[in-house]
C-alpha cells in the first residue's frame, strides 16, 4: 500500500478574489481510496513481485480565510517566504514486535568474495561510551522491542543524571499515564480552526485489529489520524485543522505508547508545539506564540527512552530540549551561558542553557546554538547516544548530546 502526496486542490496563486471582486467558493475535499489493477501497478524484484493493493490519496485542506493570499509568487524573490514542508508520515503499531534473529555470517576473509579485492573494516573507538550489550546467544528478551526500550531508557536517564531537578515524573503505571489537560474538540483557542473526529471513533478503535497500522500525517494546515488496518482506511479517525500555523513535523513516543495512550508532539511554522494524546483527544500547547524561541520548527523528536523530554530544531539554528509537562518561561540572563554571536562551523555546540542548569522549573530544559543558519534535519543514532544534525550552511555535525559536547 502506498500513500501518495496530494495534488493541488485549490489555486495557490490567486485564491483571494476574482477580478470582479467576488470571493470564490473554496471546496474542502476528502481522502480517496483506490484499488488499482494492471501490470503497471506491480514491482518485480529478485525476491518476488509486489502488487499495489490500496492507494490512499490525501486531500489538501484549503487555506484558512484569514490567511493572506499570495498573488504573484516570484521564485527569484529574495524576501523571506513562509516556511513550508511536505507531507510527513508516521506509521505505528500498538503491539510490541519481535525481532527475527539474523543468521550469523561467515568470516569475510574466508568467503569466496573476499578474494576479489581487499577487505576493509571500520575500527571502533574503545574509549567511547556504549550501551550494554546482550550475549550473542541471549534469551527471548534480547529479541524484543522491550529490551531495546530499556536500553534507550538508560540513555535517557543519563541525560542530566547529575541534576536532581530533572528526575523523571512519569508514572510507573502505564494505565495512569499523564495526559494533557485541554480538550482539543471543545477548545475555543483561535490557534485551532476545527476538529473533525469520526462519528464512530470509539467503535472503530474497539473493533480494530490489535496488530494493525496507524498513520499520523501532517499536511498543509491539517493533521490527520488514519487507521490503515481498516477497510475504510481513507476515512480519518480525527482531522485537526489549524488557523494560520502549519504543522511541519511530528513524532510519536515509542516508550509511552499503549493500546489506550499515545504521546504525540507536533511542531509548527509559528514556532508553537502541541502535545497531543489522540485516544482522549487532549492537548497542551508549548512555546506559545514563540515564548522561548519565535523561529519555526523544522524537526522534532522524542529523546530516545524518555517519557517527557523531546528535542526541537528551530530555523534560527537552535536546538531546544522541552519537557512536555512543564510551563514555558523566557530565558533569563542568569540562566544563559556565554554565547558567541559569530558562530562558525569549527565548533559543534554552543550551550545557551545547559541541561545541568539549576533553573529547571520551566521550559526549556536545555538550549544549544549550532549555527546562524537554519537546521534542516536531525536524527539520533540507533544506540541513542549521539545526534547527527545537518544545517543550511552545508555542515553535518555529530554531537554527544548527553555530555553536551
Amino acid at each position: 500500500m502506498f500513500i501518495l502526496p496530494p495534488p493541488p486542490r485549490y489555486p495557490v496563486t490567486s485564491y483571494g478574489t476574482y477580478a470582479n471582486g467576488t470571493v470564490p467558493a473554496i471546496i474542502e475535499t476528502s481522502n480517496t481510496l483506490n484499488r488499482p489493477t494492471g501490470n503497471e501497478h506491480q514491482l518485480v524484484v529478485g525476491e518476488g513481485t509486489y502488487v499495489l493493493r490500496d492507494e490512499v490519496q490525501l486531500a489538501t485542506p484549503p487555506p484558512h480565510p484569514s490567511e493572506a493570499p499570495i498573488q504573484n509568487p516570484n521564485p527569484l524573490a529574495t524576501t523571506p517566504a513562509p516556511p513550508t514542508a511536505g507531507v510527513k508520515l508516521s506509521l505505528i503499531t500498538l503491539t510490541p514486535l519481535k525481532f527475527t534473529p539474523q543468521p550469523q555470517r561467515a568470516s569475510t576473509s574466508a568467503s569466496t568474495r573476499s578474494s576479489i579485492g581487499r577487505t576493509y573494516s571500520i575500527k571502533e573507538i574503545t574509549s567511547e561510551s556504549r550501551l550494554p550489550e546482550d550475549d550473542v546467544n541471549g534469551g527471548e528478551e534480547s529479541n524484543t522491542l522491550d529490551s531495546i526500550k530499556q536500553k534507550r531508557k538508560a540513555i535517557a536517564q543519563g541525560f542530566g543524571e547529575n541534576n536532581p531537578l530533572l528526575a523523571s515524573s512519569g508514572s510507573k503505571d502505564v494505565l495512569k499515564r499523564r495526559k494533557p489537560k485541554g480538550n482539543i474538540i471543545k477548545s475555543n483557542s483561535s490557534f485551532i480552526s476545527r476538529v473533525v473526529p469520526h462519528e464512530a471513533i470509539v467503535k472503530r478503535l474497539q473493533d480494530r485489529h490489535p496488530d494493525g497500522l496507524m498513520a499520523f500525517i501532517n499536511i498543509n494546515r491539517a493533521f490527520q489520524w488514519l487507521d490503515l488496518s481498516s477497510p475504510q482506511k481513507a476515512e480519518q479517525l480525527t482531522k485537526i485543522l489549524f488557523t494560520k500555523a502549519h504543522p511541519l513535523c511530528h513524532d510519536v513516543n515509542d516508550v509511552t505508547k499503549t493500546s489506550s495512550h499515545l504521546d504525540i508532539i507536533i511542531g509548527f511554522s509559528s514556532a508553537d508545539i502541541i502535545w497531543y494524546e489522540p485516544m482522549s483527544q487532549k492537548y497542551a500547547r508549548l512555546n506559545k506564540n514563540g515564548t522561548i524561541n519565535p523561529a519555526p520548527i523544522s524537526g522534532i523528536r522524542w529523546i530516545p527512552g524518555s517519557e517527557n523530554l523531546f528535542l526541537a530544531a528551530h530555523l534560527d539554528g537552535s536546538l531546544i530540549v522541552y519537557d512536555k509537562e512543564k510551563d514555558d518561561a523566557e530565558l533569563s540572563p542568569s540562566e544563559m551561558g556565554k554565547l558567541n554571536s559569530d558562530i562558525g562551523s569549527e565548533t559543534a555546540l554552543h550551550i545557551v542553557k545547559s541541561v545541568k542548569s539549576r533553573f529547571q522549573k520551566t521550559n526549556p530544559v536545555a538550549c544549544w546554538k549550532l549555527s546562524n543558519q537554519q537546521i534542516n534535519d536531525f536524527a539520533f543514532s540507533p544506540d541513542g547516544i549521539h545526534l547527527a544534525v545537518v544545517s543550511e550552511d552545508g555542515s553535518l555535525r555529530i554531537i554527544d548530546y548527553v555530555r553536551e559536547v
